[in-house]
């Protein structure tokens, strides 16, 4: 991801006795405000994908913990599925709101 370019806005300042402008405003165009847009979605998409990350990874992590804990290393796997459409389910069911398949 690259880095975010900040814009720096300044105020436009108007004397109000002489209307003598003190400093030219930033000017709002829709290329800044598409930026600003563009900047949001970007950050919101990255965050979102590394809270999915950090999930998973949390999940593995868990699972080695308690096979390790339990002596059970030799039975450990790990398969990640974007979804399940094309996986059947022979033995066990599948809890959708855990996203854990129960063997």
């Amino acid at each position: 991801m690259d880095r975010y370019d900040k814009n720096y806005w300044k105020d436009h300042i108007v004397d109000i006795d002489t209307e003598e402008v003190i400093q030219e405003g930033t000017p709002i165009s829709a290329r800044r405000m598409n930026h600003i847009e563009d900047g949001i979605y970007n950050v919101t998409d990255e965050t979102i994908n590394n809270s999915n990350n950090i999930t998973s990874l949390a999940v593995e992590v868990a699972i080695l913990k308690n096979a390790s804990l339990n002596n059970l290393t030799n039975n450990v796997f790990f398969e990640n599925f974007d979804n399940l459409d094309s996986v059947e389910i022979e033995n066990g069911i599948y809890d959708p709101v855990e996203k854990k398949i129960y063997v």
